[in-house]
């Protein structure tokens, strides 16, 4: 009977449980969501030439220079709830979850300069948080009868590694051989197709009888966030030109915990991954917002590439319960990969946004963000064993491409204590295959000002549709997501 004794690991194998995911997890990384405030939510985050919110020195520093008064303000989601449909092979879930965080906390310093009438007006600093983005999202996928099996998968990714490596009970890991290739062998869900006199091969099948059919059920639960702390200061020009700069510093925590299985007549397999990323990264922004006459602002923004230091926990466990399959593997089985980690870099694209915003007196306004992202740039680099990610770079090349995101925001004052505000984002498809993404956000929105106090609140529908794969040689999944969010921001003049 194969008998595993797991060792400190080596890096060769279990790396390869995170370098599978790379591809994706730098898109979901390099996403952003700049509406950290109820004002910005609500007017589509429409911000980039309106300023004088604190949401706006995420998306252009420029906007600092609004104000005229110093400003302390604070968001809270007071109702947000995620829900995931997912088709696969004809057959549909659904999963939700439900969400409550901080998504703003800040302090502005306004500086005028006394006895200014022209030139410099004032020099105003920010410091605070901004949230850009919440990966809180549950996932459930299932499909009955089906003619896919993850162990044919398990079997074609160890064919060309001779078995006797598999069998070594000292170093598991080495050779090149893949965690998930151990795991399989461990639990009997492949054998040798092609064995010598002593039984030794390198070519592999799975347990199943051609063309059986089994049950498959995938479970995804994600959760963290991306956190942007910022230090942003910025200038006021005669009232006509405003410029800014932010030096941002992003918190990202990530976790991702599945579980896979498949029964049928050979019995059951559980095949379970955990992975946690954490890293700290730091970006420069730079905007300039002017008005060629009162009643329109033109804005513009630089955003850096965010340049991460990542570092990253993992783990597997497979476990199956067997029967009518053999004298040796009838019966549990159990098998664990030690606990990996690993260090690495990545930087996401760069950001340029285009803004204009038309005011109508006092009685309202109109605003246009537009947004272009190379999500092609995304890169990986600096492994901590001196991996260079030549591949992964070069499948985020092929897959990815440059797209555009508008942001459309409206605001009405039918009295002066009172807003009224309505938004629209559309969110470009970043892949270069047409088809496989879609998403959009309405929202809407309420303000409410007493003396030197403000209360803000916005609903925001957010609708994504997206296709994805739960291993490779598999039908895709497509993916549904609805986020509600009801946000409230109090803000307070000093």
């Amino acid at each position: 009977m194969k008998k595993i004794a797991l060792t400190l690991f080596t890096t060769i194998g279990l790396i390869a449980f995170s370098f599978g995911q790379y591809v994706d997890q730098a898109l979901i990384f390099s996403q952003q969501n700049f509406g950290s405030t109820a004002r910005s939510k609500g007017m589509g985050n429409a911000f980039g030439a309106i300023g004088g919110d604190f949401s706006s020195l995420s998306i252009n520093p420029a906007g600092l220079g609004i104000y005229i008064r110093s400003e302390l303000s604070t968001t809270a989601d007071i109702l947000g709830v995620t829900s995931t449909k997912a088709t696969y092979q004809g057959q549909s879930t659904d999963a939700r979850n439900n969400n409550f965080s901080f998504r703003n906390f800040g302090y502005v310093f306004a500086n005028p300069l006394q006895d200014v009438g022209s030139g410099l007006v004032s020099f105003n600093f920010g410091i605070g948080f901004n949230k850009l983005n919440n990966f809180n999202q549950t996932i459930s996928v299932g499909a009955n009868n089906s003619p896919h099996s993850r162990m044919d998968v398990f079997a074609e990714s160890t064919n060309g590694i001779t078995s006797s490596n598999l069998f070594d009970e000292n170093n598991p890991y080495q050779n090149n051989v893949p965690w998930e290739s151990k795991l399989a062998w461990e639990n009997y869900l492949i054998d040798v197709a092609n064995p010598d006199i002593d039984g030794v091969g390198n070519s592999y099948q799975s347990l199943l009888y051609q063309n059986e059919l089994v049950n498959q059920n995938h479970t995804v639960n994600k959760e963290g966030f991306l956190n942007e702390y910022v230090f942003s200061a910025g200038a006021n020009f005669n009232h006509k030109l405003y410029l800014g700069a932010t030096l941002g510093m992003q918190d990202l925590y990530y976790n991702e915990s599945s579980t896979y299985s498949e029964d049928g007549g050979f019995g059951y397999f559980d095949y379970s991954n955990t992975s946690t990323t954490r890293g700290i990264g730091y970006n420069l922004k730079l905007g300039a917002i002017y008005k060629p006459v009162p009643e329109l602002r033109l804005g513009l923004a630089l955003h850096t590439p965010t340049f991460f230091d990542f570092k990253e926990s993992y783990s597997s466990v497979m476990s199956s319960n067997l029967k009518d399959v053999s004298a040796d593997a009838n019966g549990n089985h159990k098998a664990e990969s030690p606990l990996g980690d690993y260090g690495y870099k990545m930087d996401t694209p760069t950001r340029l946004i285009g803004s204009a915003a038309y005011q109508f007196g006092k009685k309202g306004m109109i605003s246009v963000d537009f947004e272009k992202v190379d999500f092609s740039g995304m890169q990986y680099r600096n492994g901590r064993d001196g991996y260079n990610f030549t591949s992964e770079n070069g499948t985020i090349k092929s897959i990815y491409q440059s797209t555009s995101n508008i942001h459309l925001g409206g605001e009405f004052k039918p009295v002066d204590a009172v807003s009224l505000r309505a938004g629209y984002e559309l969110f470009g498809n970043p892949y270069k295959e047409s088809g496989n993404f879609s998403f959009s956000t309405i929202n809407a929105g309420i303000g409410y000002r007493i003396d030197n106090v403000a209360f803000d609140l916005s609903y925001s529908l957010g609708k994504r549709k997206d296709y994805n794969y739960i291993y490779t040689s598999n039908d895709p999944v497509k993916y549904q997501r609805n986020n509600n969010e009801i946000v409230l921001t109090m803000s307070i003049k000093l």
